[in-house]
């Protein structure tokens, strides 16, 4: 009866079982794939994210930063990628970058503004699980991504502009929503021209057409945004797409010359932000050359004489300079002590350039172990010649940006070079396809 029809459903299950055993073993590397698999779609996802988030969110940035630290410490092939790591040039110029600029706090004479900038630089960590984990293939959906993003931020953009809406800090006349204009600007040039050299790798008309225009709008927004840094950065970015996309550089250099003249031409007579902003250019400028008594006063002005106190600093720390945080002290003790006619300056929160203050707070030293990152990104070998180019755009519009503003201890700015470069170390290490020629 039922003890019967018992026993015969247990042996049943027995021999279920019995079948199924053998097959353990084939199991578990399915499990094992499927676990990576799960494992790397997660991590893409919040690379993903950071891209997006990159020019929209402070504490985006800075949660994601610390996600993406933790998968990189978690990861069960940490030894060799820290191994990978140390054989990257562009890691190792960083590292000795920081370690260099940590070591000079013990000279200088201002630590908690030293401690202070180090801290920032918390934003570079994501670079070392870019180096490491980004893939060739993912390449194009992480730049999609920050495109995604700063499509966002320049909707929110345009909406301050012709005030449909206000958002944080932002006016009709500084219409910047996330960032101040100064970085704002250097981030719209780098990817109006990003976008500029896409339209030189597509084949297809339709998408030319898209990214031209693409390229045009993002154009729009930096010339109704008041940051100068971004419009020189541009005026002088747009001659190097022309040059590394056109075999006849005559030809290269008068077209972006015509281009670049037009857009500056419209911009001025269609933008009241970049009219007023040029205009102002024009006074300040006139008033250096004419050594007026004021000189040293408006952007341009303050600028100017916190860059020649500065040198003074330097010349008499030229190997080692003053230590890291120290350059503003000693810029106000130098001019209490006998630059009493660059008083105008004395509050100024830092020299608004990067390579000046590497110089005064680095020496000689500091300012080369600074221009060394750049280079070793510059000679990256890149078989993928638009993510190549990107990377020649990317050196030229940091490097123009950082003429006029400190962009390597801001926390925008730093974010994008830990993506970007990221990107480009990640991709010297792929092999090209014969099939892949564009991202």
């Amino acid at each position: 009866g039922s003890q019967n029809r018992s026993i015969s459903l247990f042996k049943s299950f027995r021999e279920i079982l019995y079948t199924f055993k053998p097959n353990q073993k084939m199991m578990r590397p399915m499990l094992l794939t499927l676990q990576k698999i799960s494992t790397n779609t997660l991590l893409h996802f919040f690379i993903l994210c950071y891209a997006f988030v990159l020019p929209l969110s402070r504490a985006g940035i800075g949660l994601l930063s610390a996600a993406l630290l933790l998968f990189f410490l978690l990861d069960k092939n940490l030894k060799q990628n820290v191994q990978s790591l140390w054989e990257n040039k562009v890691f190792k110029a960083l590292l000795l970058f920081l370690l260099y600029f940590t070591l000079s706090l013990l000279w200088s004479s201002d630590l908690e503004q030293g401690f202070k900038i180090l801290v920032r630089y918390w934003y570079l960590l994501p670079l070392i699980l870019f180096i490491t984990h980004i893939k060739q293939a993912y390449i194009p959906q992480i730049i999609s991504a920050f495109l995604a993003g700063m499509l966002l931020s320049e909707v929110l953009s345009y909406g301050i502009f012709f005030e449909l809406w206000t958002w944080k800090h932002g006016t009709p006349m500084n219409p910047t929503p996330f960032m101040n204009h100064l970085q704002y600007s250097m981030f719209l040039t780098f990817t109006s021209l990003l976008l500029l050299n896409r339209f030189f790798f597509e084949s297809e008309l339709k998408w030319k057409i898209f990214y031209f225009l693409y390229f045009l709008v993002v154009t729009s927004n930096l010339f109704i945004n008041g940051g100068r840094t971004g419009h020189l950065a541009f005026a002088l970015s747009i001659f190097v797409v022309g040059f590394i996309n056109m075999k006849n550089k005559l030809f290269a250099f008068f077209s972006m010359l015509v281009l670049v003249s037009t857009i500056f031409y419209t911009a001025y007579h269609v933008s009241p932000v970049f009219k007023h902003r040029f205009i102002q250019t024009q006074q300040e400028s006139n008033i250096l050359i004419n050594d007026s008594a004021n000189k040293y006063n408006g952007s341009f002005g303050l600028r100017l004489g916190s860059w020649i106190v500065g040198f003074e600093i330097f010349k008499e720390n030229p190997l080692f300079g003053v230590g890291h945080g120290a350059s503003m002290y000693e810029l106000q003790e130098k001019i209490d002590a006998d630059m009493l006619e660059y008083k105008s300056v004395f509050n100024m929160v830092n020299f608004h350039n990067s390579y000046i203050n590497y110089l005064v707070e680095g020496g000689v030293l500091g300012l080369v172990l600074y221009l060394a990152l750049f280079y070793f990104i510059f000679t990256l070998k890149i078989k993928n010649r638009e993510i190549k180019n990107l990377s020649y755009i990317f050196i030229s519009v940091f490097s123009i940006a950082s003429i006029v503003e400190q962009m390597f201890i801001a926390q925008f700015p730093l974010a994008l070079f830990a993506l970007f470069v990221g990107i480009f170390v990640a991709a010297s290490k792929q092999k090209e396809s014969k099939n892949e020629t564009s991202i």
